[in-house]
């Protein structure tokens, strides 16, 4: 093959190559926790203890919420391959083969009947390739093999080959690799988005969970609060059954007690559905269901809710959040990205003015025929010097001698230009409308922020003044058992006192859930929540 097919099919090749080994720009090692469910809770006798910790990552393994938007995030991330996609190159071919017989009234027909037989194989192959700086390129070889019984066809058969390499680039609109590289870029920036909101969206969920974790350790609680309040009732009816027995006391004070013993059993029994309540909320988070064996287990929380005292200074937590609000720098990155949107739509206001430009080189080769027969008498004719086989062309092509050359200027205005106009327009509007977002942002975070801040400090105070109740209703309990052994209190009075010692004990349940739940909100409203839990997203997810 000689020298410039040679070229051509090496360009050919090099760009093949190129598309087979070339690592895909967004591959990154997406690392994932393979730790099973397993590994994760422990089952004993159908019951699972299960640290929050566990929880969390459960969450994070299994939670279909989080599974959603994780899928979303990635359809996001396949925009920008697609943006890529419009600077692949493109390679095209076609082989083709016509054949006409068709009447002729000439006396140039062919030598023997008054028709003329014709046939052509072509083979027509390109490269293609569009440039960020809005540059389009075109290199085409054509090559041609023509046979013909026309008596003045010279070359029988013709082989004829043509290699052209085009350009166009534009001189305003679509001028620039900024501009070229618009919508790469806006793609991009919402896959920045979609990754943001997505920390958010798990940062909601596991706080979430471990809400549910909470809520279903303060049920576990109030249940045994209540249990312990009919125990005691228990107790004292059977304390009342053995003094009526023994003479002591009256028989109609029975009935006090069995009702009290009625009531606080409804209770238990509302607790203990309240329990499963929150077993099944819990289960629900960390799609347990999605395994049969842990549809009837026993989850039991482990930790137990952190009671010492936390100061948060509000201005240090507002400025965290500015920083660490996973919304607040998507908030940031539309701006970024309608920005973007202004310039390339600015860009398409102007008129089109291209330069264009080819240059080519053209060969013709075949076996000489004489076309003396097709002019008479007058002229004899004389025989093709083109002479070689199909190879030859390239020869002829490859010297230089045979060239054609082309460069002008394309222009395009649409004189209302309407479209265009109204879009570059709505970008405005639309960048203008992305920095009010990102100020009423800062607004609801401040105000989510304080709320947070005042939440903990209040929950926190609550605690101290449930541990006080507490106290003194044990105390009290304990004084009026006393008064009622030496005759001093009534059945109604002890019963009264166990009933306030059960409810400080599940407020003090209550107010200490209530605590953690606050400091998780905290760390969710600064973005911290993961950092403070000691977990982290995927390697493609951060």
């Amino acid at each position: 093959m000689k020298r410039i097919s040679c070229i051509f099919f090496g360009i050919i090749t090099l760009f093949f190559l190129k598309g087979i080994f070339a690592v895909p720009a967004n591959a990154h090692d997406n690392k994932t926790d393979n730790r099973t469910d397993e590994t994760l809770l422990i089952d004993n006798n159908n019951q699972v203890s299960i640290p929050l910790k566990s929880a969390l990552l459960l969450a994070l393994k299994n939670n279909l919420s989080i599974k959603f938007e994780g899928l979303k995030k990635d359809i996001d991330e396949t925009e920008i391959m697609r943006e890529k996609g419009k600077y692949d190159t493109l390679f095209s071919g076609q082989w083709s083969k016509n054949r006409s017989v068709t009447q002729v009234g000439s006396a140039l027909g062919s030598s023997s009947s008054p028709t003329v037989m014709q046939e052509r194989y072509t083979l027509d192959t390109r490269l293609q390739k569009k440039f960020t700086p809005g540059t389009q390129a075109e290199l085409k070889l054509t090559h041609e093999e023509f046979m013909t019984d026309v008596l003045f066809q010279g070359l029988k058969p013709q082989y004829k080959g043509e290699l052209i390499a085009s350009i166009t680039q534009p001189l305003l609109k679509d001028f620039g690799i900024s501009i070229g590289e618009s919508m790469i870029r806006i793609a991009s920036l919402n896959f920045e988005m979609s990754q943001q909101e997505f920390k958010k969206k798990v940062m909601d969920i596991l706080y979430q969970v471990e809400a549910a974790y909470w809520d279903l350790y303060f049920a576990i609680q109030d249940r045994a609060s209540k249990e312990k309040s009919l125990q005691r009732a228990e107790n004292l009816r059977r304390e009342f059954k053995i003094r009526i027995d023994a003479g002591t006391l009256a028989p109609i004070e029975i009935y006090q007690a069995e009702a009290e013993v009625a009531l606080r059993t409804q209770e238990v029994i509302v607790a203990r559905a309240a329990v499963k309540e929150a077993e099944d909320k819990l289960k629900t988070a960390l799609n347990l269901y999605d395994n049969q064996r842990y549809w009837d287990i026993t989850l039991i929380p482990t930790d137990k809710p952190a009671i010492e005292q936390r100061a948060p200074d509000m201005a240090n937590c507002i400025q965290t959040a500015f920083e660490k609000r996973p919304d607040f720098a998507e908030a940031k990155l539309n701006i970024k990205a309608a920005d973007v949107q202004v310039k390339y739509s600015k860009n398409q206001t102007l008129p089109r003015i291209d330069l264009v430009g080819s240059l080519g080189t053209s060969g013709i080769a075949g076996r000489p025929a004489s076309t003396a027969g097709a002019f008479g008498l007058l002229y004899q004719g004389t025989k093709s010097p083109w002479k070689g086989h199909w190879d030859k062309v390239y020869d002829y092509m490859d010297n230089g001698d045979f060239y054609s050359y082309l460069i002008g200027i394309k222009i395009e205005f649409p004189l209302e230009n309407r479209t265009a106009r109204s879009q570059y327009a709505k970008a405005k509007l639309q960048s203008a409308q992305a920095v009010t977002g990102l100020k009423n942002m800062e607004n609801q975070i401040i105000n989510e922020v304080r709320d947070a801040v005042r939440n903990v400090q209040t929950s926190h105070q609550l605690i101290e003044s449930a541990t006080a109740s507490l106290r003194l209703a044990q105390e009290k309990l304990k004084a009026e058992e006393k008064k009622y052994n030496v005759g001093m209190s009534t059945a109604h009075d002890v019963l009264e006192f166990q009933e306030d010692l059960a409810k400080a004990e599940s407020t003090l349940a209550f107010a200490e859930t209530s605590y953690n739940k606050a400091l998780a909100n905290l760390f969710r409203v600064q973005g911290t929540l993961l950092e403070e839990k000691g977990l982290m997203l995927d390697a493609g997810s951060n």
